[in-house]
């Protein structure tokens, strides 16, 4: 029993191990529905290619290259020149033409104006001492003798109206700037000292006996106005100048100043006087003239004084600005229309002269050697001394 039944699970368990390990059955395909062959491909056809212009290259505009980095305020001011708030005037000129000259450039410009009046001998011998440290700005009104007898004290300044000045007005080298025209070669007389038929006409009526001691004139070393009166008559009596001015002399009253000259007469203290032009006018104006004028018929000189900036000074900006403001047409006029400066002329071509003044054509002239003037200054003030030494003057 117990084998039959050893058996039957023997049988069992073989059946089991058969059937694990026997293949799977190979499935049957299952028919797949029948794909219609594709069609072979066509290739596609090739596409018709217009032919393209080979592309021209673009013609790009330029591109602006911009400016190197210029900043958009692309205007260049001018350096603005800073005026000084003063200004120290030396001056040969009377005081009064000098203090009018000081209130119109401070009304102008609100620069303080300091001045100081001497006759030119005196101021360029200030310049001078004071060369080292310059305390004046501007040498004003003196005759061009007197700046071009030591240049070196002053610098070129160009006027910025250059261009406007009278030709014989314009310094090339624009060391000196004009001021006013004058004839500085004029004889003043006094109508109640001086009968009409006895006015002189000319320089030699002066040397008549009879008016020794009865003419004044300034000392040239200290007046360039008597300085340029003296070198006029040098040239005019040419090789025979320094003898004429000895007989001259001899009739002369010397005085330091030529506003003395002009004074004198005009009061009535002396006859005859050699006094420049616009002095002489203070007293030869109008119905109340005391004095009159002559222009010698053998020759005088119609000059201009001059001004220049002196070396070195400690108010450049504004004396150049002063130097300017002097040869405006504004100041030129309010110059010679005063009355009180009648007989000045305008160094400019715009500006006419006041009624009665004669033109430079309608006076008998003679060509100023200013060169020579200058050059040889100091001999001819050391002769006229040594005359005024020999005549006890």
């Amino acid at each position: 029993m117990k084998s039959s039944v050893r058996l039957i699970f023997v049988i069992a368990l073989a059946a089991i191990v058969l059937t694990a390990c026997a293949p799977a059955p190979t499935p049957v395909p299952t028919a797949a529905p029948p794909t219609a062959a594709p069609k072979p491909t066509e290739a596609p056809k090739p596409t018709a290619v217009t032919p393209t212009t080979a592309p021209q290259p673009t013609a790009v505009p330029p591109t602006p290259v911009p400016p190197t980095a210029v900043p958009p305020t692309a205007t260049v001011k001018p350096t603005e020149v800073v005026l000084e708030k003063e200004l120290v005037l030396y001056s040969a000129a009377d005081q009064s033409m000098v203090d009018f000259a000081a209130k119109a450039f401070q009304d102008k410009t609100g620069i303080k104006v300091s001045t100081v009046q001497g006759g030119s001998g005196v101021m360029l011998a200030r310049i001078d001492a004071e060369k080292a440290r310059p305390l004046g700005d501007v040498l004003w009104s003196v005759g061009p003798d007197t700046i071009g007898a030591k240049p070196d004290l002053f610098e070129p300044y160009k006027l910025q109206e250059f261009d406007k000045l009278l030709p014989e007005a314009q310094d090339k080298s624009n060391l000196m700037a004009p001021c006013s025209g004058i004839s500085s070669n004029t004889i003043m007389y006094n109508k109640k000292l001086v009968p009409a038929t006895d006015v002189p006409k000319k320089w030699a009526d002066l040397l008549d006996p009879k008016w020794k001691g009865k003419i004044v004139n300034a000392d040239p070393s200290k007046s360039s106005s008597s300085y340029q009166s003296l070198v006029t008559r040098l040239i005019a009596f040419k090789d025979k100048g320094w003898e004429f001015e000895e007989k001259l002399i001899q009739n002369l009253v010397i005085v330091p100043s030529s506003s003395t000259v002009y004074l004198q007469v005009g009061t009535g203290e002396q006859a005859l006087g050699l006094a420049f032009e616009q002095g002489a006018y203070i007293y030869a104006q109008g119905d109340a003239a005391t004095a009159g004028v002559v222009y010698p018929t053998d020759g005088t000189g119609v000059l201009f004084d001059v001004a220049a900036l002196i070396k070195g000074a400690q108010h450049p900006n504004a004396a150049k600005a002063f130097l300017d403001f002097s040869v405006s047409a504004e100041f030129q006029k309010a110059l010679i229309n005063n009355k009180a400066f009648y007989g000045r002329r305008a160094v400019r071509s715009d500006v006419l002269l006041p009624p009665g003044v004669p033109l430079a054509k309608d006076i008998k002239t003679i060509e100023y050697d200013l060169k020579w003037a200058a050059d040889n200054r100091e001999a001819n003030l050391k002769k006229y001394q040594e005359l005024m030494v020999k005549y006890n003057k």
